[in-house]
């Protein structure tokens, strides 16, 4: 038998189907915070999950790999978080291979999303429990999540979020750039200043039209999990340089700022259009600054004089 989850994450509902006896199981803690309710089930129907953005079904027997054979492949990405292939499956399901790094790949999961990006399924029996399991379920439960909320005027990001005078401000720019250093400094430095998420918060455009920044259950190697929100203050994205200055952008500078940190399939029309309308709609909302800093104490005063 099966125990159906459901988790409420930056507003959004989604439900996550695991078998009673998976090893799977031991992998949730960080969406306990998040998480709604707990039912055994055996089956179960759309009209069961219309209140959701997704349902992930996770398969601990099958590997899935003859789904792949007929597919399309469409895109590959391989870099320092993970290894994840692309493809367009013989009935126009999206198939995506999901592991830690290329070498790897063969001990991944393939999950499959059909048309309708609701009814989803992680065929995991090449990974089933241990980290590489936890790593290749958190990964599609993030990509579903970013996919499926990409038309509801939210963005997943990648970034690191600190909460100081009742806002948040969200920290971004590439690898290796310091986004969770900043962070640091503001904790150490800036009154009364608390870690919201390090890795992948959900900001939001809420029907009132106020930018929100919620934690998550996606937070990197540091493990903050709070399920909490905050109105967005502001986005800075950093560059290391040997000085500290920094000036707010406008117009296509700011959108180029946040735009790359978006997760989206930005190849897909309809969610390219989406992810556009809500990045156009934070930036027209709230501050976006470029921050040239060192690792020091005074990159946060001028940051935090700046923005606040």
């Amino acid at each position: 038998m099966n125990k159906l989850y459901s988790y409420i994450v930056g507003g959004h509902r989604f439900y996550l189907s695991i078998p009673e006896k998976s090893g799977f199981l031991s992998c949730l803690d960080n969406y306990k915070p998040f998480q709604e309710s707990e039912i055994y089930v055996e089956n179960f129907s759309p009209e069961d999950i219309s209140d959701s953005v997704f349902c992930l079904n996770l398969d601990i027997e099958s590997e899935g790999k003859d789904l792949m054979y007929n597919s399309d492949l469409l895109a590959e990405f391989d870099d320092d978080t993970a290894f994840i292939s692309v493809m367009s499956g013989g009935n126009g399901e999206r198939i995506f291979l999901i592991s830690l790094n290329r070498e790897m790949k063969e001990q991944g999961g393939v999950l499959v999303i059909g048309d309708d990006h609701r009814c989803c399924k992680l065929y995991a029996g090449a990974c089933n429990g241990g980290r590489h399991g936890q790593f290749v379920l958190n990964n599609a439960l993030m990509l579903l999540y970013a996919l499926s909320t990409s038309t509801e005027n939210t963005l997943l990001i990648h970034a690191s979020v600190a909460v100081a005078d009742g806002k948040g401000y969200v920290f971004l720019g590439k690898s290796g750039t310091g986004k969770s250093t900043h962070t640091r400094l503001w904790l150490n430095n800036i009154p009364g200043a608390w870690l919201l998420n390090d890795d992948n918060p959900v900001v939001k455009i809420e029907n009132d039209g106020s930018v929100m920044v919620y934690g998550s259950p996606w937070s990197g190697k540091t493990p903050c999990y709070r399920n909490e929100k905050a109105p967005l203050g502001a986005v800075v994205r950093l560059s290391q340089a040997p000085h500290n200055s920094i000036r707010r952008l406008s117009g296509i500078q700011a959108y180029a700022a946040l735009a790359p940190s978006a997760s989206s399939m930005k190849w897909d029309r309809v969610m390219a259009d989406g992810l556009h309308k809500t990045l156009s709609g934070v930036i027209q909302s709230v501050g976006v600054f470029h921050l040239e800093c060192l690792p020091d104490a005074d990159a946060a005063f001028i940051c935090h004089d700046a923005v606040k």
